[in-house]
């Protein structure tokens, strides 16, 4: 899980809600939780494809938003969960394979002697990196690599997973204040919604 934690005391309206209508104030925090957390979410995936070479698909997979609910008297949660569906904690190198490039890079990779190696690019703004006894193999979903002279043993080639991207001082931060700003913000637009049904 992404422990990423944001205090925003909104008692005093959902106490005034609540004594308006049982219950009233507490969905009325939930909702506004849920919706800052998947507003929260998109803005992580785009923090993460600023930086890294991934698809939005691949993100949403591995980042999901623990629905909200009430944990407490005053307490209530929900979670963005960066290793969701036990995913492992490293992704393998197949999600950064170069899948395709120019002809005259071929060629150069022909004259340099290169033209079987596998290459990867994991990060923006970085060349592309090589590993010289790797092959996909496991019908095309791993990367392996060599270990030693030999044919045998392997390894699968493992790399930085899409929780350890967001994960830094920058983006965490960049999240943090996002969900410090939304939130209030959303929660009165819920709680004004909430309080119109009682019209």
């Amino acid at each position: 899980m992404l422990n990423v934690t944001v205090k925003v005391d909104v008692s005093g309206v959902r106490k005034r809600l609540n004594e308006a209508k049982k219950g009233l104030g507490d969905r009325a925090v939930v909702s506004a939780l849920n919706k800052t957390a998947a507003q929260a979410q998109t803005k992580m995936s785009r923090l993460i494809r600023d930086d890294y070479v991934i698809s939005a698909a691949l993100v949403r997979e591995r980042l999901k938003v623990r629905r909200a609910a009430k944990r407490g008297e005053f307490a209530f949660e929900a979670a963005l969960m960066g290793n969701a569906n036990n995913q492992p904690r490293s992704m393998n190198l197949i999600h950064f394979l170069e899948r395709k490039t120019t002809l005259a890079e071929g060629r150069r990779r022909a004259k340099a002697g290169t033209q079987s190696q596998l290459f990867f690019k994991i990060k923006k703004g970085k060349g592309k990196a090589t590993l010289s006894r790797a092959f996909v193999g496991n019908k095309g979903r791993t990367v392996f690599e060599r270990v030693g002279k030999a044919r045998l043993p392997i390894r699968p080639v493992q790399t930085i997973a899409v929780s350890q991207m967001f994960n830094t001082k920058k983006n965490r931060g960049a999240v943090e204040a996002f969900i410090a700003e939304a939130f209030p913000r959303i929660f009165q637009r819920e709680a004004a919604y909430y309080l119109s049904t009682l019209k």
